[in-house]
């Protein structure tokens, strides 16, 4: 299945869900404009929803580590969740599961979102 993703806003945290293999950057190029304009309008709260994500390589990775330090640079945060088995060991092979905030469900995400924003 090829990369796709869509991205849209409910009650000021923004969703980014991923589906089908990420493995060339230039299958994403879009979604780092299309994060600018959300912060643009003041979204810092991220939910990176992989639940539909089949597979990526360090493309993908790369992806999210930019999107998360965006959002930390304008005092906000991203939350992975969704991430399969196959996923979560790449978080866990290259260290960044102590980077990433990983939650298994969307309403963990939003919670630890809320929690974070108190």
């Amino acid at each position: 299945m090829p990369f796709n993703y869509s991205m849209n806003d409910h009650e000021g945290l923004v969703t980014l869900l991923m589906s089908g293999k990420l493995v060339d950057k230039a299958e994403a190029v879009d979604i780092g404009a299309e994060v600018e304009e959300r912060m643009s309008q003041g979204h810092n709260q991220f939910i990176i929803d992989l639940s539909k994500l089949e597979y990526m390589n360090s493309t993908g990775l790369n992806i999210i580590l930019n999107l998360m330090n965006k959002c930390r640079d304008k005092g906000g945060e991203a939350v992975v969740t969704g991430a399969t088995v196959r996923i979560k060991s790449l978080f866990s092979v290259t260290k960044l599961d102590s980077v990433f905030t990983l939650k298994d469900s969307r309403e963990e995400a939003i919670q630890h979102l809320q929690e974070i924003s108190q």
